[in-house]
């Protein structure tokens, strides 16, 4: 029985699309999903707004404190065991393509236009097949070419 399909304009094999999961979030996992036969991936979300936080919230501990006298640049941590940014989904999903034959697609949720586009590129950069985009209905965000300078996103 053939089960082929188009999705997003993606010929699939069949219409198994399996979708954020913790298998999602490992290669090994993601192999699995392959190997039980999906016709494609959508990968677990990409928050914005979870990225801008936690970025904020280090900045925020890391300076704390810091103009307290001279010694107090030494209890900094090292910088390169936190990851605050999109690095690894990015590298995910560039692994996932190289590692299995299914169309690998990108999950977004986004908090601003520019946030939007900036990541959607780097997910489009990192060789995702598609995008799927997540928003809050009616959430207001900065839109440069509205009269109002603003854009009610529904």
């Amino acid at each position: 029985m053939d089960l082929s399909t188009s999705y997003l304009g993606l010929q699939l094999s069949n219409p198994i699309v399996p979708s954020s999961s913790p298998l999602s979030q490992t290669l090994g996992g993601i192999r699995r999903l392959e190997d039980a036969g999906a016709g494609a991936l959508v990968m677990y979300s990409l928050f914005e707004e979870q990225i801008e936080y936690e970025s904020q919230r280090l900045n925020h501990y890391l300076s704390y404190g810091a103009e307290s006298y001279g010694e107090a640049l030494s209890y900094f941590p090292d910088l390169g065991r936190y990851n605050v940014g999109p690095d690894e989904y990015l590298n995910l999903i560039a692994a996932a393509k190289r590692a299995v034959d299914i169309p690998i697609i990108g999950s977004l949720n986004g908090i601003s236009t520019g946030g939007w586009i900036d990541y959607a590129t780097r997910i489009q950069e990192a060789s995702a097949d598609a995008l799927e985009l997540n928003k809050s209905p009616g959430r207001v965000v900065p839109h440069p070419t509205s009269p109002s300078g603003s854009l009610t996103v529904n």
